[in-house]
């Protein structure tokens, strides 16, 4: 009986507890293709490229060079986001000579430099029951 009583604390919890997180992307130059977004917690796995989880999204719905996107099924805690444009859907980034050919973001962050940023820098919080609303400015170089 007690641990009936656990499990139905436990689920009625995790149907109460939500929070969301909206994520506009800015600046998308057309609406070909997909965006693979990849959650980071740490400088590590952000080198390794190995993230927490990611999210691959149709760019179908953009709208004036702007694609919207909400989640409700992200656990609280810090990330950062990074947002590859996959224009051809090959899940991965395309290189010309040395730079890149498609689009990258980052989570309230424009990076300038050749050289990954820390974690640090694109990251932000959700609490639990909040709501936070994130951009990431494409960059096309």
């Amino acid at each position: 009986m007690r641990v009936l009583v656990i499990i139905i604390f436990l689920l009625l919890q995790s149907v109460l507890s939500s929070q969301t997180l909206k994520i506009s992307i800015t600046g998308l130059r057309n609406n070909s293709g997909s965006v693979i977004l990849g959650f980071y917690n740490n400088d590590k796995a952000f080198a390794a490229e190995t993230p927490l989880f990611t999210k691959l999204e149709s760019k179908a719905t953009t709208f004036n060079h702007v694609l919207t996107l909400n989640y409700k099924d992200i656990k609280p805690g810090t990330y950062g986001v990074v947002m590859l444009d996959d224009e051809n859907n090959n899940n991965k980034m395309d290189y010309g000579w040395i730079l890149p050919e498609e689009g990258y973001g980052f989570s309230n962050y424009t990076h300038f430099g050749l050289t990954k940023p820390k974690v640090a820098k694109f990251s932000f919080t959700i609490a639990p029951n909040e709501s936070k609303s994130v951009e990431i400015k494409v960059q096309y170089l």
